[in-house]
């Protein structure tokens, strides 16, 4: 992808990029297979074992879980500010690590379906470059401490299991699927897409790092774009050229121009 190429090469840090047809086809890799840190992108790792796990019968989506003090992490989300004891069901857990991106969310439902188990779904979908070291505690791993990573190739893949309703059952799949259109978190890659395309996806954010990977649902059928940005300098760099890249993806395999009526049609970017 020409556009692309240009969009990263004069983009600050160092670009992990995927773009796969929803059917699965690679379209342009660039770098996809480095291994990252995975940042919040491997809360959709934990969302499939949890479907899973409810699919096998060991867990119900209106189960609760009491949030006690000792749960509760810094980083993104809300259930920190909240009153301890407050009771939500998985499905309440499920959307808020998604849709907000709760660390204290994601670490309950990690307990909930077991570490182990995570990485055992990761493993069955052939995702190499990815595993569940750690709980959250909105910060990047300290030295020695296991890590959470992955690589664009595997976001992407992951995200084609999901839309092919093979990551977990049918109705399993469906549900992620919605989930992950209730995302909150639009600035990179959604930041600036027209009416005629929607988004479902998960991001993440660390210091120096900035990742992304969503489906655009397009007139010519779905895409799955994975960015991932490392050696930021700036918090917010890497936001404006995933925006450009998603509209480039769009351009070429889409059935979108990627011009001046295009922008016009979505969100300014800024």
């Amino acid at each position: 992808m020409v556009r692309g190429e240009a969009i990263v090469r004069d983009a600050p840090g160092a670009w992990s990029v995927a773009v796969y047809r929803g059917d699965g086809e690679a379209l342009w890799e660039r770098a996809a297979h480095e291994p990252r840190v995975a940042a919040s992108t491997i809360k959709l790792a934990v969302l499939v074992a949890l479907f899973r796990a409810i699919d096998a019968g060991r867990l119900r989506l209106d189960e609760t879980r009491a949030v006690a003090a000792a749960d509760k992490v810094g980083g993104s989300g809300v259930l920190r500010a909240l009153h301890d004891g407050l009771a939500l069901t998985l499905d309440d857990l499920a959307y808020l690590m998604i849709a907000i991106s709760d660390n204290t969310a994601s670490n309950l439902l990690i307990d909930a379906v077991g570490l182990a188990r995570v990485n055992a779904a990761i493993r069955d979908l052939g995702l190499r470059g990815t595993a569940l070291g750690r709980r959250f505690r909105g910060r990047a791993a300290r030295a020695g401490e296991p890590e959470n990573i992955t690589t664009a190739a595997d976001l992407a893949r992951l995200l084609r299991a999901i839309l092919a309703g093979r990551a977990a059952g049918a109705d399993a799949s469906a549900r992620m699927l919605a989930l992950l259109h209730e995302q909150q978190h639009r600035d990179r890659l959604a930041r600036s897409l027209p009416p005629a395309v929607t988004y479902a996806g998960k991001g993440g954010t660390l210091p120096g790092l900035a990742l992304d990977a969503g489906i655009l649902f397009a007139p010519r059928g779905p895409l799955i774009v994975a960015a991932l940005a490392a050696d930021l300098p700036a918090p917010f760099a890497a936001d404006e050229p995933m925006g450009r890249l998603a509209l480039a993806a769009l351009g070429e395999w889409g059935g979108l121009a990627d011009d001046g009526a295009t922008l016009a049609g979505g969100r300014a970017a800024g």
